[in-house]
């Protein structure tokens, strides 16, 4: 345990000197997988107008590979694709959109990766009396991230309107703190208007850099290592992903929890489980991150968001299955069974004189058992023998009842089925520098960090379970039936975990 506890301070000591060292990194405010659009719409009796922007944080913006190496080329395409999933009519007449500008720029953001802002023009001509226009966007289906409609009239009333004139994000370039954790989701827009009103523009339509924020300073330093050579260069980059690693396992979630209650069935052994346990979770995390970084290297279409409410859902009922496994185990009497010891010891004593006096006496008398003693007395002799019998079983410990090996690959998918965002940076960092196979072993120290972390944090909860377990024993507490409890509480405490996680999944699906 002392060396689990030196180890993490270690790598708290670590983290400290790159915080210091390390320059602010920039990331996205909405999370590196977010595609975010912001939509206005202008009403003119001839027409109408549509300002469309997208807002591409880092993981979309490497999907898009070479393509932002032409930034006019890339806007002029993606503004074309955008225009046939707008879908625009008026008084129940579709109205086609038709591109009159478009421009594209770059920023830098986490993990030295891009992000990107592309913002098209389009007009829709119409003959607009009074009526009803109806706006639907169909872009991005499945992405996750901040979605915006406004509408404005020019010379035109909006007499009705289920969306403001004004930008919450500011045309998604100043996203609100209070809502970055519940993005606004208006994706279409129903506009009742009149002829007549005050002259109107779309607002800020001219360009503007895309949205970052400060990110970590240790994917900061990390990936700023990759662009240097050497083998000191290489040597920090790694510290700089295990101390990453170590302080993601830290933060909210990642099994931290589920680890403890399952390091406490270990008893003795449970040091040795938390070693198989943390190279179970890097092993799967690394193979969950490259597995991730190859779909994304692969197609531009594929949504990664999807997947990880999936993955996240699974490790729900991973987790579930284990608090289960372990209840079965305890009420079938895998914990534990009942010894018995017994000893009785005989004594005999005769004695004989000249005389016809006779003396017998007979005593019963507990002496260890071990031994069975016998004593005959004749005269002044004296003759004693002892017989040596089996000694009766200890009270058993109980068994062990946490599941073996597999038992082991279960809590690594629970700590890394669900691959860090932070480490798929390094990944895709180390990619478009080149060093792909860098990025593999960065991708591995992130894991070994994780699941140090993981192992100290579940080894200190266990030794505080054994102490409080000592406390109540010798306090009396529970008929001496202390550990049964505690056994059965730590396997209900990691079924309500896992419950949890499924119940959180599925209101968010």
């Amino acid at each position: 345990m002392k060396t689990f506890a030196r180890l993490l301070l270690a790598l708290g000591a670590i983290a400290t000197c790159l915080f210091v060292t390390a320059a602010p990194a920039s990331a996205h405010p909405l999370g590196n997988f977010t595609i975010n659009r912001y939509t206005g719409i202008l009403v003119s009796p001839t027409g109408v107008e549509v300002d469309h922007v997208v807002d591409l944080a880092e993981i979309p913006t490497a999907q898009l590979g070479k393509a932002i190496d032409d930034l006019p080329a890339l806007a002029e395409r993606e503004c074309t694709t955008t225009a046939r999933q707008l879908d625009l009519s008026v008084t129940g007449t579709a109205v086609p959109l038709t591109l009159e500008s478009s421009s594209a720029s770059t920023a830098d953001g986490e993990g030295g990766l891009p992000i990107t802002r592309i913002t098209c023009a389009y007009s829709g001509a119409a003959d607009i009396g009074a009526g009803e226009v109806t706006f639907q966007d169909r872009t991005a289906p499945g992405s996750v991230g901040w979605r915006e409609v406004t509408a404005v009239g020019d010379e035109m009333t909006l007499t009705s309107s289920d969306v403001p004139a004004e930008s919450t994000s500011d045309r998604l370039t100043s996203y609100p703190k209070d809502l970055l954790q519940s993005p606004l989701d208006v994706a279409s827009a129903t506009l009742v208007v009149s002829p007549g009103g005050p002259a109107g523009v779309l607002p800020g339509t001219g360009d503007s850099a895309p949205t970052a924020t400060d990110g970590t300073w240790l994917s900061a330093r990390a990936t700023a290592l990759l662009g240097d050579s050497g083998w000191l260069a290489a040597g920090l980059a790694l510290l700089a992903a295990l101390a990453l690693g170590a302080t993601h396992a830290l933060s909210p979630g990642h099994g931290k929890t589920v680890m403890a209650f399952y390091l406490s069935q270990r008893g003795d052994s449970s040091v040795r489980s938390a070693l198989a346990v943390g190279g179970a979770v890097t092993a799967a995390h690394t193979g969950s991150v490259l597995l991730l970084g190859l779909l994304v290297s692969l197609s531009s279409a594929f949504v990664p968001a999807r997947l990880y409410p999936w993955l996240t859902l699974a490790t729900g009922l991973l987790i579930v299955g284990l608090g289960i496994y372990l209840l079965a185990r305890l009420r079938s009497g895998g914990d534990g069974g009942h010894g018995h010891g017994h000893g009785h010891g005989h004594g005999h004593g005769h004695g004989h004189g000249h005389g016809h006096g006779h003396g017998h006496g007979h005593e019963h008398t507990e002496v260890p058992a071990q031994e069975h003693g016998h004593a005959h007395e004749h005269g002044s002799v004296a003759v004693a023998t002892a017989v040596e019998t089996p000694a009766p079983a200890e009270p058993a410990e109980p068994a062990t009842v946490a599941p073996g090996r597999w038992g082991v690959w279960v809590m690594g998918l629970v700590g890394g089925l669900v691959p860090s965002p932070s480490a798929l940076l390094l990944l895709l960092a180390a990619g478009a520098l080149g060093r792909a196979w860098f990025g593999f072993v960065l991708v591995v120290a992130f894991g070994i960090g994780m699941a140090l972390s993981l192992a100290a944090v579940g080894l200190l909860a266990r030794d505080l379970v054994l102490r409080l377990e000592g406390l109540a024993e010798r306090r009396g507490f529970l008929g001496g039936n202390v550990r049964t409890f505690l056994r059965y509480g730590a396997a209900l405490g990691i079924c309500a975990v896992g419950a949890g996680v499924i119940i959180r999944t599925v209101i968010q699906f």
